[in-house]
């Protein structure tokens, strides 16, 4: 079996090819969105773990690594915008807090990212995921943001813990 492709039809897989393999190409993301990026990703080596057993050191983490950046607000952005994305992410599968977490620093990364002057699109690609759900996700959460959640202490046996109230 043999594949019959025209001059003009591989003339332009050639032109297409050599445009791919340009430098500059495509458009490389700036040093603020690096930044943000290498941060984020920071979070999510330090933090991330601790969301499926318990969300409140995961929230803490974050807090104390934000805390951290030395005044670097690209980097400070990167740690809340990577806060929100992971406690987004665990609200789909309904996880205990999740919400709450989520809309925290959906708050503080959004006065953040004021500051930067970086546009959702810009700072939604500098963690990897569908932009186009997780932007409108936010806007979702930002239109009617989650009730905060009353807790209160059940002990069973001699084991306490922080349950919500009902």
């Amino acid at each position: 079996m043999s594949i019959v492709i025209s001059n003009s039809t591989a003339a332009t897989l050639l032109t297409a090819m050599l445009l791919c393999q340009t430098p500059g190409a495509w458009a490389k993301p700036d040093t603020r969105q690096q930044t943000i990026a290498a941060a984020a990703e920071t979070a999510k080596e330090q933090c991330y773990k601790q969301m499926y057993r318990d969300s409140n050191a995961y929230a803490q983490c974050l807090r104390d690594l934000r805390n951290a950046q030395n005044g670097s607000l690209p980097k400070k952005l990167g740690v809340e915008y990577f806060a929100y994305v992971g406690a987004l992410s665990y609200m789909r599968v309904g996880h205990m807090n999740a919400d709450q977490i989520a809309a925290e620093f959906l708050k503080d990364f959004r006065l953040t990212q004021k500051k930067v002057g970086i546009s959702d699109a810009a700072l939604c690609s500098t963690i990897p995921g569908d932009c186009t759900v997780r932007m409108a996700q936010t806007q979702e959460m930002e239109a009617a943001p989650p009730k905060p959640m009353g807790v209160r202490v059940q002990c069973i046996g001699r084991v306490c813990s922080m349950v919500p109230a009902q």
